[in-house]
């Protein structure tokens, strides 16, 4: 919206993209690991949370293709595991049994982190862009704010610490906020605005 008014100079109103959440099914466990299923590109800064986890030694289980796959792979330490591109069927199945999801970089929205909390599980992400809309901090996750390695483990910290008074039921509630009956329903009403207003 902010960018829209600073170079259109006119208001707007945010769409937010159909999430499929019901692929997704509330696991009733989790493993214990930590998940990302990203593009791996210099962006999306998986480097940081692969040297966090290397740090802390907690697993993290990386999905996903692109430039930074072998560099990702070379980097990771003992309780890292990058699997490169999976099929639908085992990205659903590692969102299910996750501990958590996390989201190093800004994105204007992120698909993947509602994915995760459709399947019931809190976000860790970078406190900008689609995130401060998506995850409510101590309810549906945590974020943080700087993009350090400091950073990030203190908000890993605070989710871990709330993680009893989490729901899985309640955050796969959250997520079905961003689900595709809401965007018909709300791309149908900005249409039938439009036209009304033409």
């Amino acid at each position: 919206r902010r960018r829209i008014k600073k170079y259109y100079r006119k208001d707007s109103e945010v769409l937010y993209p159909p999430v499929d959440t019901k692929k997704f099914k509330v696991g009733d466990r989790h493993e214990g690991f930590y998940l990302i299923v990203s593009a791996l590109t210099p962006f999306k800064k998986i480097d940081l949370a692969v040297q966090l986890f290397n740090k802390i030694g907690k697993r993290l289980v990386v999905i996903g293709s692109g430039a930074q796959l072998d560099y990702l792979r070379t980097i990771a330490g003992p309780t890292v595991d990058v699997i490169g591109r999976q099929s639908d069927a085992t990205v659903a199945e590692y969102m299910r049994t996750c501990r958590a999801y996390i989201m190093p970089a800004e994105e204007d929205f992120g698909i993947a982190p509602v994915e995760a909390m459709a399947s019931g599980k809190p976000v860790l992400a970078y406190g900008r862009g689609g995130a401060t809309e998506t995850v409510v901090p101590g309810k549906t996750g945590e974020l943080f704010y700087e993009p350090t390695i400091e950073s990030m483990e203190d908000a890993l910290g605070r989710l871990i610490i709330n993680e009893p008074n989490t729901s899985p039921l309640a955050i796969r509630k959250h997520a079905n906020l961003f689900g595709q009956e809401r965007f018909e329903r709300d791309f149908g009403r900005l249409v039938q605005r439009c036209w009304r207003d033409a």
